[in-house]
């Protein structure tokens, strides 16, 4: 791959959150189908009241996910 190509994959791929208070994972790339999220959407870009769908935490509580 080319650093472009690399660069640009990085871009799309998105970042992962964890949520502080169950551990879930919410990951840009993949989104949450299941629960009406497509893949790519980013968690900024999710709805206000969006929460976590195993504890119902806030977006507030969620940290990126170190790589």
């Amino acid at each position: 791959m080319t650093a472009k190509i690399e660069a640009e994959a990085g871009a799309t791929a998105g970042k992962a959150w964890k949520c502080l208070l169950c551990t879930y994972v919410y990951d840009e790339a993949t989104g949450s189908p299941a629960h009406g999220i497509p893949p790519g959407t980013r968690l900024e870009d999710l709805d206000e009241d969006w929460s976590c769908p195993d504890c119902g935490a806030g977006r507030e509580d969620f940290e990126p996910l170190d790589a």
